[in-house]
């Protein structure tokens, strides 16, 4: 073993036989609502940690320490203070959470140990004196989970992101002729838990043209809902008109939903598709195999972290 991979493996916390993996999930309240698990689950227990801003950081970090993790999981890292980064305990890793563009901005990432994406694209890719280790498909936190229920007549549907003109563009007919809740910021927590179960068909639109993957297609699988998408980019592992229906203009959402107000289960057999092909997004599943997967390969391979 290299000296670098000895200094790394030293500094892992002791992990007795049988002990579940502690892992602290840092980050903004959205994000640790959206994709964070809350309970112990596939030989993970996991902490919860909201940053707010820069004047959190000490004392975040003190919690964290008393929780003593063997992982900590800092969600967009780019967001958050570069003394949290610096100062986090046990084998980190930084969970990009913007696509290439934003990644371009390295700073603090040398304090970290290993860096994941959402986007494969960046894998391999050098940011600052470390290298994206691998991408995963935007995790759901296990509280967003439901299963499949009977549609409601007419059903009721809704779509979750900010504004931009290329989702207004998408979405203006659905809105005007059938209801559609545009929900643009500020839910979160029980909140938003609730409005995903009080709907049937979830639509998922990229901000931009092109396509794209946010948290929200897996959410709205994971719900339950039947989910109406444009172009997935990547589509991690779902399947165009079997896990979820695809949509490529504004007057064909249009349709789709006008035909699922007259016969509302026509495509249950999709919905329930797209709710098991959810299960590979719930992120205590999701993250108990990455967090294994980390500890493995620092200890082999060393850490990236500056300083190690």
């Amino acid at each position: 073993m290299s000296s670098q991979a000895a200094r790394s493996a030293a500094a892992t916390p002791t992990r007795h036989l049988g002990e579940q993996l502690r892992v602290a999930f840092v980050g903004s309240p959205p994000w640790l609502d959206g994709c964070a698990p809350s309970t112990a689950a596939h030989g993970m227990t996991p902490q919860r940690y909201a940053v707010a801003g820069q004047a959190d950081s000490e004392r975040t970090l003190a919690a964290i320490g008393e929780f003593q993790p063997h992982v900590t999981v800092i969600i967009d890292p780019l967001s958050a203070p570069v003394e949290l980064l610096r100062g986090a305990p046990g084998v980190t890793l930084g969970l990009l959470v913007g696509g290439a563009r934003e990644a371009k901005r390295a700073e603090g990432l040398d304090d970290l140990d290993r860096l994941a994406s959402f986007e494969p694209e960046l894998t391999g890719t050098l940011l600052g004196r470390s290298e994206v280790w691998r991408a995963i498909p935007p995790p759901v936190s296990d509280a967003l989970f439901s299963d499949v229920r009977p549609a409601r007549h007419p059903p009721r549907a809704m779509s979750i992101g900010r504004s931009s003109s290329h989702r207004e563009a998408m979405l203006v007919a659905a809105k005007h002729h059938h209801d559609l809740l545009h929900v643009i910021h500020g839910v979160s927590g029980e909140p938003l838990r609730e409005l995903l179960f009080e709907c049937d068909v979830g639509v998922y639109v990229a901000p931009e043209p092109g396509g794209g993957f946010g948290l929200q297609a897996g959410m709205h699988l994971a719900a339950g809902q039947l989910l109406l998408a444009g172009e997935l980019a990547p589509a991690h592992g779902l399947e165009r008109n079997i896990d979820y229906l695809h949509v490529d203009s504004a007057d064909g959402l249009a349709w789709i939903l006008e035909r699922l107000g007259r016969f509302p289960d026509m495509h249950r057999r999709v919905r329930v598709r797209g709710r098991l092909k959810a299960e590979q997004y719930r992120a205590s599943r999701v993250f108990g195999r990455v967090a294994e997967d980390l500890l493995a390969d620092v200890r082999a391979f060393g850490s990236a972290r500056a300083g190690a």
